[in-house]
């Protein structure tokens, strides 16, 4: 059985407890751009043992290819598009290739979904930042107001199901400081070696 590469395990605990996969994407064609200051390497300017370093290439139309490495040297592959919603830019991440450990029966992944994973980017210029999805505000929100957005969970993991427009209409009603994302991280370009 081939299974389709997703996730190089790349600071997956990371994105994984700071993201929350969608089935459908939070993006439509008329809402793509274009940001060519992306691309490069971005580093975390604060010291963290989960600080990532984001490597923004073009990818195909108006996408980009990104390579997230953790400080172990974990890496992950993404395509990603840069969208707008009204004056606030996002990243949808799609993980484009995952490596299973040796021991791990195909069977696992054949169980494992590619899904959308959603970045808030409040500035891209000489510094770049970007802030996750607040996990556990997301998760208490929906607890108390299931009918609010489609989703799925099983044990603790949720999969969002909503259709595009109302993930959209979901996220530009929850923008407001303590609600659906964290406080966004700095990222600063990193020097050539």
């Amino acid at each position: 059985m081939k299974m389709i590469p997703l996730m190089t395990g790349v600071g997956a605990a990371v994105l994984l407890a700071a993201c929350i996969p969608s089935v459908n994407p939070f993006y439509t064609s008329r809402d793509m751009a274009w940001e060519p200051r992306l691309l490069g390497e971005w580093q975390s300017n604060a010291e963290s043992k989960d600080s990532l370093t984001w490597k923004f290439e073009p990818g195909e139309g108006q996408t980009y290819k990104v390579t997230l490495t953790d400080n172990e040297g974990k890496k992950g592959e993404f395509k990603a598009c840069l969208f707008r919603l009204k004056e606030h830019y996002f990243i949808d991440l799609l993980p484009t290739n995952w490596d299973f450990a040796t021991n791990q029966i195909d069977h696992v992944g054949a169980a494992l979904f590619p899904g959308h994973l959603l970045v808030r980017v409040p500035q891209v210029g000489t510094e770049l930042k970007l802030a996750f999805f607040d996990f556990e505000w997301l998760e208490k929100y929906l607890d108390k107001n299931q009918r609010s957005l489609a989703f799925h969970k099983e044990d603790k993991h949720i999969l969002l199901t909503a259709g595009t427009r109302e993930l959209q209409s979901f996220v530009r009603k929850h923008l407001g400081q303590d609600q659906l994302f964290q406080k966004a991280e700095t990222y600063v370009r990193k020097a050539k070696d």
